[in-house]
């Protein structure tokens, strides 16, 4: 029997029975190639899923809901706890330096691979869910088109067709997983390279270092100096200058960022802060010529998200001053960002100790004990328990310890003394002027004797710690106690006059002076005796400081009014005009006095020392 044949339009033919199987169609074909892409690229999100996870667990394994500190890394861990043995073991020393190094370069690695992952692996779902989407479409059957008859394909030509179109998805997807892959190892590189430059000067400083006691009186370190009495004495530092004409300025510069905050000077460094509501920064002028050395911004992930807090116009978003040890900076803000810096620009570490709740914004300068900054974060009120007082570790920013304090908020610095052999920061809020060692961070003793807004820092001298505040009274403690010393180490209170509201207390031994808006009063330092009172019909925020014997008085004008204690009262002995407003305490160093204007930085000396 003869099979029928049917002919092509060539005039070919085959028999309708042939096995030979026909052509797909270009819908299939290219069903079939985005199914391929989906299954690419559902393996490799997979296989990333799994990565980030793995990345997940040693990025934020450890206690609690953070990423575990570098500092209490369970590989440093012994090595820190047999340093504690012994201090003075070089060769430890070394080996934590550099296994601290390698778990930054690990920890900063992992969350670069973190940040960056994530979004692979959106990408990634994206194109699997996509091309199954669409191969899913392309398999359906077209809807037939009346009086149309297609064109059969050709097999060869449909199948090159295929295997270009496979070919093209499979080298487009591994192009884009090159990229992907070289664009994260350079970020990797540059990230580590940074790292690396961080934990080089992190471990170019001994964790066990800090400078002599010596060392920090020689130098302008925190704010009203290395004792925090205001008070300096030295000898060549010159009395008259004059701001808009230019005598005995030896240089001035801009200041960047507002801030009200002193200058802290060590060696040929000057350190200030500025910021606004949005931006941080820590400027470093050379002390010679006034050059800025660099400018580094204080930036953390909680203080960019939250709001910037409430602050009113005298104290800002910069009010605290600055702490340095000569080799290294510290900077605290309102937001409540704290950093370290080398003295050579080099960030070491950056945190957020969350927003305060402050009525006028914080302004509790810095002050440093040992290897440590000590940080008094007051805030809202008493019975919040909100307000504390910490010590962070210099060269990690971690908090060595933490003490709740009993207090509201306050505006007041921290002060370190020695009495009686005894190391202590001493602290003023309402109610209480307490006193912590600064070793644990315990409490030693505290008297019940403020109340109110509390922003005048204390002073030590006489061996009595003098604290006031405007609404209860000036108070001198002796600070040998232990416990409430309320009722047994007050030596003296005066509650009548002279009570001052922002400027701090200066003490030169027999008397105390406190400025009270444009009024200076002199007391009794061992009695509390009010002796005179002095009205220079001005208006102070700078708090009063001692140049050789001389009292120094800096206006918010920027007129700054030299005298002495005479029996009759305040006996004027010059002025001096910087020409600029101004709301910070000066700083001093050999032959210079540094003054911060709204918009400049002033230094102020003689050319020849005279």
């Amino acid at each position: 029997m003869v099979e029928p044949v049917e002919k092509d339009k060539k005039g070919g033919g085959r028999s309708a029975n042939s096995a030979e199987p026909q052509a797909a169609s270009p819908r299939h074909i290219w069903a079939r190639t985005c199914l391929r892409g989906a299954q690419i690229a559902g393996a490799f999100s997979l296989a990333l899923a799994a990565l980030l996870v793995i990345n997940s667990y040693h990025l934020y394994r450890g206690p609690g809901n953070g990423k575990v500190r570098l500092v209490e890394a369970r590989e440093l861990l012994p090595l820190r706890t047999a340093l504690r043995e012994n201090p003075r073991d070089e060769k430890l020393k070394q080996q934590i330096r550099q296994l601290d190094q390698q778990l930054r370069h690990d920890h900063f690695r992992r969350e670069q691979l973190a940040s960056r992952g994530g979004w692979f692996l959106l990408g990634g779902a994206a194109v699997f869910l996509a091309a199954l989407k669409l191969a899913t479409h392309l398999r359906r059957p077209p809807v037939p088109i009346p009086n149309i008859s297609p064109r059969p394909a050709d097999p060869t030509l449909t199948a090159a067709r295929a295997a270009k179109s496979v070919a093209g998805t499979t080298l487009a997807l591994a192009a884009l997983t090159t990229v992907i892959v070289w664009h994260t190892n350079r970020q990797w590189q540059s990230d580590l390279t940074a790292a690396a430059g961080a934990a080089k000067a992190t471990a170019a400083i001994d964790p066990a270092w800090f400078p002599s006691a010596a060392e920090i009186a020689k130098n302008w370190p925190y704010f009203r100096g290395p004792d925090g009495s205001g008070i300096t004495t030295l000898t060549d530092l010159p009395t008259t200058w004059d701001g808009p004409t230019g005598k005995n300025v030896l240089w001035k510069s801009e200041t960047g960022l507002p801030g009200e905050n002193t200058p802290v000077v060590w060696g040929r460094h000057v350190f200030l802060t500025g910021a606004t509501a949005k931006r941080r920064e820590v400027y470093c002028y050379d002390s010679a010529s006034g050059a800025l050395l660099w400018k580094e911004p204080v930036s953390t992930p909680q203080g960019d998200r939250t709001e910037p807090p409430e602050v009113t116009e005298d104290t800002g978003f910069a009010a605290s001053t600055a702490a340095t040890d000569g080799r290294r900076v510290f900077a605290i803000f309102a937001n409540g960002d704290i950093a370290g810096f080398t003295a050579e620009g080099k960030r070491l570490w950056a945190r957020n100790l969350g927003t305060p709740e402050n009525t006028y914004g914080h302004a509790a300068s810095l002050t440093l004990w040992h290897n440590r900054v000590i940080v008094v974060f007051d805030q809202a009120d008493a019975r919040s328990g909100k307000s504390r007082i910490m010590a962070l570790d210099c060269t990690t920013g971690e908090p060595v310890w933490t003490t709740p304090r009993p207090v509201g908020n306050s505006w007041v610095s921290p002060i370190v003394i020695k009495h009686q052999d005894r190391e202590q920061i001493i602290t003023s809020a309402d109610p209480w002027v307490i006193a912590y060692d600064p070793a644990t961070g315990k409490a030693l003793w505290q008297a019940k004797c403020m109340r109110g807004d509390v922003a005048t820092s204390p002073s030590y001298a006489n061996s009595l710690v003098y604290a006031a505040c405007d609404q209860t009274c000036i108070a001198a403690i002796k600070p040998d106690g232990t416990g409430d010393v309320t009722d047994s180490h007050i030596a003296w209170q005066q509650e009548d006059s002279g009570l001052p509201d922002i400027c701090s207390l200066l003490c030169d031994g027999p008397h105390v002076y406190t400025l009270v808006f444009g009024v200076l009063h002199a007391f009794d330092a061992l009695t509390g005796d009010h002796l005179w009172q002095y009205d220079s019909k001005a208006k102070f925020q700078s708090s009063p400081a001692m140049v050789n014997g001389r009292i120094l008085l800096l206006s918010t004008k920027g007129t700054a009014l030299f005298g002495e204690f005479a029996k009759g009262g305040f006996k004027e002995t010059g002025r001096a005009e910087l020409g600029e407003a101004t709301g910070a305490s000066p700083a001093f160093a050999p032959g210079r006095i540094y003054l911060r204007g709204k918009k400049h930085l002033f230094c102020i000396g003689t050319k020849d020392g005279k």
